[in-house]
């Protein structure tokens, strides 16, 4: 159809209108329809360019294109904000989605107002917060004073310090990014003494095992009580295999005990270790296998002797009074 067969701009508002119409989609929804009188066009906006002016002008919404929007001055927009009292990023967006915000008022006022004022979000928010990279911190001497004087015990105290929303802005959350020169640990950061394991100084493997020896533990497991007790010294390490790799031998030596791990153990051979079991049995009036069991975990047997000598005379008869 032919310009002059169209209905005028106003006419064809007007129609439009009436509809209710609530966005291009649903206009162009309608008219694919065929339900859209002839005499409308379908490209209204290039059919009607001299009059157009927006969607929201033609479909009677009020919403104007973005670039056709004149926003309220940096000032007033962000005095309009600060009266909502939004705390973060996240309600800006629900309130932006939410219908009540102004159209003179942008969604990305970041965008809008850029070199016109734009700083950051807390700014236009009026919260005060500041992105991470755009923060100043105090000195990291000054930082770390002020960490010591809360007198946290540790890593989790500082966790939940952080959590409870009472640290000030210009100390950092996570200090060994921030004071990468000058940071030391958590142990230096809050004040404890404690070193990280990779940057701590222990005794030498003679000076550390003398100290272990004087402790007078038999096992490991002895070990991993005593070592979680808060009484072992930072500089004695937790994990002396990986610690000492060079020196290191075996647990018994570490303890001074003597014992040697079975896979490393020099037994007497079956016909001289039978003699020596027979002589304990008696001495010892061992009868049962539960007394064998019982007098095995007593250390008082000789370390050339399996406490299990079926596992170790393999090829040999164990019987007698050890039998199972």
């Amino acid at each position: 159809m032919k310009r002059g067969n169209w209905r005028s701009f106003v006419e064809a508002r007007k129609f439009v209108r009436s509809l209710k119409l609530t966005s291009q989609h649903d206009w162009a929804k309608y008219a694919k329809s065929g339900k859209r009188p002839k005499d409308i066009p379908y490209d209204i906006s290039k059919i009607y360019k001299k009059e157009w002016v927006s969607w929201g002008d033609f479909l009677g919404t009020g919403s104007i294109a973005t670039f056709k929007i004149q926003y309220r001055s940096f000032s007033e927009a962000r005095k309009f904000v600060h009266k909502l009292g939004l705390k973060k990023r996240d309600e800006w967006s629900v309130f932006c989605k939410s219908g009540e915000k102004p159209d003179d008022i942008p969604n990305y006022p970041a965008g809008v107002y850029k070199n016109k004022g734009w700083k950051n979000v807390g700014d236009w928010l009026g919260t005060g917060m500041i992105a991470y990279q755009n923060r100043e911190y105090k000195s990291f001497e000054d930082a770390r004073k002020f960490v010591r004087s809360l007198k946290l015990s540790g890593r989790k105290e500082w966790r939940e310090y952080l959590k409870s929303g009472k640290k000030p802005d210009d100390i950092p959350s996570h200090p060994k990014g921030t004071y990468k020169k000058e940071f030391k640990g958590d142990g230096d950061w809050l004040g404890t003494g404690r070193i990280a394991t990779f940057n701590m100084q222990f005794r030498s493997f003679t000076e550390a095992k003398k100290f272990v020896h004087t402790l007078k533990i038999k096992s490991q497991k002895e070990w991993n009580a005593y070592r979680i007790s808060g009484e072992k010294p930072d500089d004695i390490p937790s994990a002396p295999p990986q610690t000492y790799k060079k020196e290191w031998t075996t647990w018994g030596d570490w303890f001074g005990t003597g014992r040697i791990a079975n896979q490393n153990m020099e037994y007497l051979p079956w016909f001289k270790a039978k003699i020596e079991y027979q002589k304990l049995a008696k001495k010892h009036g061992l009868k049962t296998y539960a007394d064998w069991v019982k007098f095995s975990r007593s250390h008082k047997l000789p370390l050339n002797l399996p406490s299990q000598p079926w596992h170790i005379y393999t090829k040999e008869k164990v019987w007698g009074k050890m039998e199972k």
